[in-house]
């Protein structure tokens, strides 16, 4: 592919626009949608095959970052539309409504080709999709625009935008990493945190909640926001763990994105991924054996 700019007859800011009012929708309806699959849904590990890779630079550092554009038939693809039908979708006031699944990886650490250290970002699209966006020029920038506000979100730091190129000779920088994808079989994966989270607690008054989610040898348990309404201050996780299960029959791990309670014996292993990014340095976790509940306070980082 050859190099390429943000040079189309196409307003940027009708583009980013498209971004800020996802930001925008009303987070109480989002979260919960996100919540009423999030203790269903588990997930897989895939490993996507090489696209093209972008090189762009951070601002005002102007150090170089790549962002390898990867595939695999896990991800969904978005709805087939025109050129003509995208820009209706950009400038009308709900440009919201169409979205591009894609998985965005962790940044890390790979060589240029002088050998000089950069970070590189891997970021999975469905290969139906990535067919159209390599032979499309509107569809490729809207796309990168929307890859690069991703990255930025999520891992906050400003991107150029508006300069960038596509590699000519390489496919990807270094080697592609495997992502977690939604699927419904997956019972096991490796702990994020090693050290113990779990403080036992014998004196808290017990409370009623509402269980969901029970199973055979499946542990019962939900996930809810805190406060119910407003800004979110912290997720609680919330488990049933019956009496012959023991403290130290528990392995909590907790990572920004993600929550893992292992077993070692007799039940599966709960894992999912949180709605929102949190503090695991300062995650609160008691069991209480009035009413035989594990408690997981985990404070949001807005």
């Amino acid at each position: 592919m050859t190099k390429k700019s943000v040079t189309l007859d196409v307003d940027p800011s009708i583009m980013e626009k498209n971004m800020r009012i996802v930001k925008e929708t009303p987070m109480e309806e989002e979260f919960n949608k996100i919540l009423a699959s999030v203790d269903s849904v588990p997930f897989k590990l895939v490993k996507p095959i090489p696209g093209f890779c972008v090189k762009t630079h951070t601002r005002p550092q102007n150090k170089k970052v790549f962002v390898n554009i990867c595939l695999t038939d896990a991800i969904p693809c978005p709805r087939d539309i025109s050129n003509e039908e995208l820009m209706q979708i950009l400038s009308s006031e709900n440009p919201s409504s169409y979205r591009v699944p894609m998985s965005i990886g962790e940044g890390r650490t790979e060589q240029d080709n002088s050998g000089a250290p950069v970070t590189a970002y891997d970021v999975a699209i469905n290969p139906d999709f990535f067919k159209k966006i390599e032979n499309d020029d509107l569809f490729r920038t809207f796309f990168l625009t929307v890859v690069f506000e991703g990255l930025r979100d999520k891992y906050q730091f400003e991107i150029d935008f508006h300069n960038y190129s596509i590699l000519k000779h390489r496919k990807a920088i270094g080697t592609l990493q495997s992502h977690r994808v939604q699927i419904r079989d997956i019972k096991s994966c490796e702990n994020i945190l090693k050290s113990p989270l779990i403080e036992e607690i014998v004196d808290k008054p017990t409370k009623n909640i509402e269980i969901i989610q029970p199973m055979k040898k499946e542990i019962i348990y939900r996930l809810r926001r805190e406060p119910p309404t407003g800004e979110i201050e912290y997720l609680l996780a919330e488990f049933k763990i019956p009496p012959s299960v023991h403290l130290q029959d528990l392995n909590l791990a907790i990572g920004e994105d993600r929550l893992v309670l292992d077993f070692k014996r007799m039940f599966n292993q709960v894992d999912f991924f949180l709605p929102c990014s949190v503090d695991r340095d300062i995650i609160d976790a008691q069991l209480n054996r009035n009413n035989d509940m594990l408690y997981v306070k985990m404070p949001v980082i807005n």
